[in-house]
């Protein structure tokens, strides 16, 4: 066994690997590998030449900027290839969040503390900057108008890299049981906020 086979680092990313899968059945299997094996190799020098980068925010956004620009490189449609992933990957957190939602008290518990849930996951102190433009019972709303994983990827020059995360994050967020989620606009795609709205829905199942 030869041990100088060098490891690919998106390998490890256990959200991104499933990405690999579809970029071989877009781009076929020989052409498929080398892309990832080139993206692996971006994947170490952004690290390289950011060390540190790799946090909460940047272990999500920097694996999606390797792979967005090796197939652009390449020609290729990145936006819409990651965007795809981002989709099936959020429609399979969808069917987890909803198996789980479903358990009876779940939802309501979930509904009962979901401002206190939002507060936490949008606080200024990730990285957002955000505006509360309505809270429960009725509904919650927040307008997130500046995003951390926005930002890194902009600064790195591949903005459009973490829509793969934009359509993960609107997918899954459809799996809650009784509790309706609505987002028609995101920072990602030019628009001025990330308008969040949750209602409790006890007909949406």
């Amino acid at each position: 066994m030869n041990k100088d086979i060098k490891k690919n680092p998106l390998d490890k990313h256990a959200f991104y690997t499933p990405c690999k899968k579809l970029i071989v059945e877009k781009l076929g299997i020989v052409k498929g590998c080398d892309i990832w094996a080139k993206a692996g190799d971006e994947l170490a020098n952004l690290l390289e030449r950011y060390p540190g980068i790799e946090d909460k925010v940047g272990c999500e956004v920097i694996p999606a900027v390797a792979i967005y620009k090796v197939l652009e490189e390449a020609g290729y449609d990145a936006e819409q290839i990651l965007c795809e992933f981002g989709t099936k990957m959020g429609e399979k957190f969808a069917r987890i969040v909803h198996k789980i939602t479903s358990i009876p008290g779940v939802d309501k518990l979930i509904w009962k503390n979901v401002d206190g849930i939002m507060h936490f996951m949008s606080k200024p102190d990730f990285g957002y900057e955000r505006v509360i433009v309505s809270e429960p019972p009725e509904m919650f709303g927040v307008d997130i108008l500046s995003c951390p994983y926005h930002k890194m990827a902009k600064i790195l020059g591949y903005e459009k890299a973490v829509l793969c995360i934009c359509k993960m994050d609107k997918a899954y967020m459809q799996g809650f049981h009784h509790i309706r989620y609505e987002r028609h606009t995101a920072v990602s795609e030019g628009a001025e906020c990330c308008d969040y709205r949750l209602r409790y829905d006890a007909a949406k199942e």
